[in-house]
């Protein structure tokens, strides 16, 4: 690959995007629309919730609540002896909540006097954390209400909520807009632009030329990289600022897996344009394979583990589900490596992968 080559294409796309009104308009308009409607005009207010559930009493009652939570519809229990491990699986995303039964629980039961449980709740997900809080609550009433005639103490539940204390859903949405954001302004920008190029005959000319493919796709790529990271950071102040959106991890984590997410979205853009070559069939594809994805697919409306089997596994194909769970991560709960660095590292295989696809796709040839 020749250096010079590949800054004077560059410099090219720089230009066409200056003299592209609608480039302009995805990178930076579209992010401050989907921004203020996610902030201002979306809200949600789920069975199977995976949770632990601690045994710290060892007595009969005790054991009798938690098979009755062990059976529960609402439920899948992992029984656990220790709030850290909870505290740790809640961290990592393999929980969204803990279910406490003190010492002295069937004690107290017995004896009638108040009888305490305490309910933790993941607050990245306020709409997830309500419907435990209730459930759980709600299990527990009748569970209490079943001992037929025994003395059974009065009902005490203390909740408590970890990593969004407010349980403002605007600070679980933003994960979910910025994902949006990053796969509009990647995956339209460049699969609209190049189809753009393919009906002006542009792109033609570039492939007739001695310009290698390495030298096309890092020209289309690095551009539209640069105004991927602007919206992103854009898109990042603005929430923080207008939402007071938490932003709990470090800038090196958001760099790492947003560097890897733009990178997906910027290829699969190309392949996009280099399948189709026409504007309305490149939009068609965009929106089915990122918009539709990212908004059904990737835990950001609905909740995937509340979904078919089938249908869980189809969504491990999607980028946005990876990113999702990062960004959640990292604004809401903080450097959890655990989580980022596989998330980073699933999509950085995904981007090699579809570069190595496009690779194949985008020939020297006119055909």
């Amino acid at each position: 690959m020749n250096v010079n080559t590949i800054k004077a294409l560059i410099s090219k796309e720089f230009k066409q995007i200056k003299r592209d009104v609608s480039s302009v308009l995805v990178a930076f308009i579209m992010p401050l629309i989907l921004i203020i409607i996610y902030g201002y005009g979306v809200s949600f207010d789920i069975k199977h919730i995976r949770v632990d559930l601690v045994q710290q009493d060892s007595g009969k009652l005790s054991k009798d609540l938690i098979d009755v939570y062990t059976h529960s519809e609402y439920f899948d229990v992992d029984v656990s002896h220790s709030t850290q491990e909870a505290k740790g699986n809640m961290e990592s995303g393999k929980t969204m909540g803990t279910i406490v039964i003190p010492e002295g629980f069937s004690k107290k039961v017995q004896n009638g006097q108040k009888a305490e449980i305490q309910i933790i709740s993941d607050g990245t997900d306020p709409n997830t954390a309500a419907y435990i809080e209730g459930y759980a609550s709600g299990v527990f009433d009748k569970y209490i209400k079943s001992l037929n005639g025994r003395k059974s103490g009065t009902l005490n539940i203390i909740n408590r909520l970890w990593f969004n204390p407010t349980t403002e859903s605007i600070h679980f949405m933003m994960s979910g807009a910025l994902t949006m954001i990053l796969s509009i302004v990647g995956t339209f920008l460049t699969s609209l632009v190049v189809a753009k190029e393919w009906e002006r005959g542009t792109m033609e000319a570039m492939i007739a030329t001695p310009i290698s493919i390495n030298e096309i796709i890092i020209s289309k790529i690095i551009p539209y990289f640069g105004l991927c990271v602007i919206s992103l950071v854009f898109s990042l102040l603005y929430a923080r600022l207008a939402f007071n959106m938490p932003f709990e991890g470090s800038i090196f984590s958001m760099t790492l897996v947003s560097s890897m997410f733009i990178s997906v979205s910027l290829i699969i853009g190309l392949i996009i344009s280099t399948v189709a070559k026409d504007q309305f069939v490149a939009a068609m594809l965009a929106v089915m394979v990122t918009f539709l994805p990212t908004m059904m697919l990737s835990g950001f409306v609905f909740e995937i583990k509340s979904m078919p089997d089938w249908l869980q596994i189809f969504s491990y194909m999607f980028p946005a589900k990876y990113y999702v769970s990062s960004v959640r991560t990292i604004c809401l709960v903080g450097d959890i490596f655990k989580v980022i660095l596989k998330d980073a590292a699933i999509l950085g295989g995904m981007a090699f992968a579809l570069l190595f696809v496009l690779k194949r796709k985008l020939k020297k040839n006119v055909e």
